[in-house]
């Protein structure tokens, strides 16, 4: 069994840049001269071959393979007339077959052979398919599956550019996944449609059209990607575009996107090449049909077929069909489209309405181009009976419009179809009349969130809601109602939490209204590769302010590293401590600046990652800093930490990861409880925002109940009030899977694990424990999270441990949802 591509010493092709004299690099692939192929194959007499071209003589063993004995095969031996080579298939030696192709007007000769291929073949038009497949293939290629849907796609492709220019079209079932294309063949890992029209349509952008693919692959790859989509929509189905276009916007913000022009090796690495040259180029193709409209496209497509069949062609003799058959200068999207990474971004203006002497209205719409990308923008004034639509060009910084309806307008939009790449459509609605209210912006989707999923939409904001419950021995049983902003999934992330708390269930029985506010990602701050979050609270006993900035960027897509580095400053000032475990907080505020680091890759079989922080801050109480609380507390202090991990698989079901920790925080006297280094797991500020955490007697926080939040020196059989001001552990996890099912929902993965958690703590020496665990994956909605068991059967320190004792070998454990690190 074997696929043959690339298999001989190419003819170089000499153009308008010279001699494209290059080698094969693994991006880019197709340049070779125009010609006439005979190709003589000798091969074992069982096998049956598919190839470019056609069979002058021998057998290819499609009689013996053929599955509808009923059709005759049409081997077209006499295709190409007077110019056919003279049969030369005689004299094998036993056991042996001789086959002629001959091929007129192509670049490349490929060919494929089996001896278990089966065969079907087909016709469309006066082009023949062949189609041959596996054993096994019978309910998936056979029984006329795979030719009808070859047929389809000729049909498609023929309406779309013109007449297919060769004799036959063979479609085999190729060894690996994916598929390739070749002049009339294609090889595909699957009879899919969607692949068939893909790899097929090369046969017209690649072949029948022969663009240089290393130089610019987005005149084929780009291409048929784009005529695959518009295949689809054909038929009523969508989401192609929508969906490459969203993942071409995210890497469009965060700078990771590249030009389509460049030279097939300059790009940073094989998946920028390929999303450059397939999605980046399929974009520019759907902007192109946006712009001049489907029918002007269809005779663009049909007119540069007419005229360039069977030739080289390149952006310039595209271009010029182009801008020839819709009249009109193309050199923006051209420019744009192909050598540039432009953001797009319009907005509303001024808008004025006024009412005619017939009833009628006109609206005038000011249109704000607010980023460097230009292309036509639709306008439209939606009224109360009926919808007005006009387009700018939209190449000012500024410009008026006016549209008339019928009826009285309620409100303007721009880019109603979604089709500009405006990365900001927030600002693309604006009602008219009334209140005018900025917020909620128009036709937010407002929606009951379902806690494990957040709803994102390209074209506005989503609001979700949900009720909150929770409990602490303070406020007893608190209630509340969260709302959750998004849009795009990365901007306007912002969150309002109020609670109150009931005091029913409680002792104190605090009863009191709390506030937690979020900004995130506001899109006026909007820059590469980086997260602001501005956070303002008064919760269970707590009040403060905090904002961050954080940039994270990978050097790749898909391998390398990824860098990340950020600062922070968070105010918690404390005004009811009957919320606060002693054994967690001084009765002191603290105001804290911090700054972060991070790296984290993968190498062979291990992932790493390391991660840093130095913070300094101050603490205070209501007389100042002064009056710190207690003597030993000095209201200045310093607070670091380090934390590398390594993890290893160890086979398919087995991994070994360790973490090594390194903190530290006190002054010239001890830091504030609250900030200190927490042996257990994370301090009292990492479990702030954690309703189910943070005050004293929570669900998860109870005398009876031993949750492990990671964080700190990470010794889980410690008690998680025991903290220091400096520690240095080393943590050791081995972990068995025992079940994996990664289809399901719930336990989509069980395992059993066994672990160490060493550490030397200041006033404290040494401290561990070692033990088994428990863990099993989850998925519900868009959120993964794992429930941990773990039994730390011995520990150093039993009288430290989460149920002290006399005993260092004793059955405690911990829960937790989430990784020990």
């Amino acid at each position: 069994r074997f696929d043959f591509a690339q298999w001989y010493p190419k003819v170089v092709v000499y153009d308008r840049y010279g001699w494209a004299e290059r080698p094969l690099f693994p991006a880019g692939e197709f340049y070779g001269e125009f010609g006439s192929f005979v190709v003589d194959l000798d091969v074992a007499a069982d096998q049956v071959v598919g190839a470019t071209g056609v069979p002058v003589c021998g057998d290819p063993g499609w009689e013996r393979a053929n599955r509808v004995s009923a059709r005759a095969i049409e081997y077209q031996r006499d295709h190409y007339g007077p110019s056919t080579p003279a049969a030369a298939c005689t004299g094998t030696e036993s056991g042996r077959k001789k086959i002629r192709w001959y091929a007129e007007d192509v670049h490349h000769f490929a060919f494929s052979l089996n001896p278990d291929y089966r065969y079907e073949g087909g016709r469309y038009g006066d082009v023949a398919v062949h189609v041959l497949y596996q054993p096994g293939d019978e309910g998936t290629w056979g029984n006329g599956v795979a030719v009808e849907r070859t047929v389809t796609a000729l049909a498609w492709l023929d309406k779309l550019f013109g007449e297919f220019a060769w004799p036959q079209l063979t479609n085999v079932h190729r060894i690996e996944g994916g598929g390739t294309e070749f002049p009339m063949m294609v090889m595909d890992g699957s009879a899919d449609q969607g692949l068939i029209v893909h790899e097929a349509g090369h046969n017209y952008t690649m072949g029948i059209l022969a663009n240089n693919e290393w130089r610019e692959g987005w005149l084929d790859e780009g291409f048929t990607s784009f005529q695959t989509t518009w295949f689809w929509e054909t038929l009523g189905k969508t989401g192609g575009y929508e969906s490459s276009e969203a993942t071409i916007l995210e890497l469009d913000l965060d700078d990771y996107s590249e030009p389509t022009s460049l030279l097939s090796e300059a790009y940073r690495d094989f998946i920028s090449y390929n999303i450059s040259i397939y999605s980046r180029g399929e974009l520019f193709f759907h902007q192109l049909r946006y712009l001049v409209g489907d029918a002007t496209m269809h005779r663009i497509l049909r007119t540069f077929y007419d005229r360039w069949k069977l030739k080289h062609v390149d952006e310039a003799a595209f271009r010029a069909v182009a801008e020839e058959v819709s009249k009109r200068d193309l050199s923006v999207l051209f420019g744009q489209g192909l050598h540039a990474t432009e953001l797009y971004d319009y907005s509303i203006g001024k808008v004025k309405r006024r009412r005619g002497p017939a009833g009628e209205w006109t609206t005038g719409v000011e249109i704000l181009r607010k980023d460097e990308g230009r292309l036509p923008v639709e306008v439209a004034v939606i009224a109360e009976r009926d919808t007005g639509i006009v387009r700018v060009e939209g190449m000012a910084e500024r410009e008026w419009v006016e549209v008339s309806t019928r009826s009285k307008p309620k409100q303007v939009v721009l880019d109603p179809r979604v089709r500009t790449h405006d990365w900001n459509m927030l600002n693309n609605r604006k009602r008219l009349g009334g209140l005018n209210l900025r917020f909620p912006p128009p036709e937010t989707d407002f929606y009951f969130h379902p806690y494990f999923s957040t709803r994102s939409r390209r074209d506005r904001l989503t609001v979700g809601l949900h009720p909150t419950v929770w409990y602490n021995d303070a406020g007893g049983v608190t209630l509340g109602v969260r709302s959750r902003n998004d849009y795009l999934g990365r901007f306007a992330q912002n969150q309002a939490l109020v609670s109150v708390a009931t005091g029913w269930g409680a002792d104190d029985g605090v009863k009191e209204v709390d506030l937690f506010l979020r900004t995130r990602n506001p899109v006026f701050l909007r820059a590469p590769n980086t997260s602001q979050t501005f956070d303002a609270f008064k919760m269970e006993g707590r009040y403060g302010l905090r904002a961050s900035v954080d940039w994270s960027r990978r050097e790749h897509l898909t391998f390398g590293p990824t860098w990340r580095r950020g600062v922070s400053l968070t105010w918690v000032g404390i005004d009811d401590v009957r919320y606060l475990d002693p054994g967690l907080y001084d009765d002191v505020g603290t105001v804290e600046l911090q700054s972060f680091a991070g790296v984290s890759t993968a190498s062979g079989k291990w992932q790493l990652s390391l991660q840093s922080s130095l913070a300094g801050g101050l603490a205070y109480n209501r007389e100042g800093l002064e009056a710190s609380g207690r003597p030993a507390l000095n209201p200045f202090y310093i607070r670091a930490s380090m934390d590398g991990v390594a993890r290893r698989s160890l086979g398919a079901n087995r991994t070994v990861a360790a973490q090594v920790f390194l903190g530290y925080a006190s002054g010239d006297d001890d830091a504030a409880k609250q900030r200190q280094i927490y042996l257990q797991g994370a301090d009292p500020l990492q479990q702030l925002y954690n309703p189910f955490l943070r005050s004293r007697g929570s669900l998860l926080a109870g005398e009876d109940f031993h949750y492990h939040a990671p964080g700190g020196a990470g010794i889980r059989g410690i008690d998680r009030r025991v903290s220091t001001a400096a520690v240095a552990a080393l943590n050791i996890e081995l972990d068995q899977t025992l079940l994996a099912r990664p289809a399901a929902r719930l336990f989509n993965r069980i395992g059993v694990a066994a672990f160490t958690d060493l550490a030397g703590a200041d006033g404290l020496d040494f401290v561990g424990d070692a033990g088994l665990g428990l863990r099993a994956d989850h998925r519900i909605g868009d959120t993964r999270f794992t429930t941990r068991f773990d039994v730390p059967l011995l520990v150093s320190r039993p009288e430290l441990s989460v149920r002290p004792s006399d005993n260092d070998f004793d059955f405690r454990w911990v829960f937790s949802f989430e990784p020990a690190f």
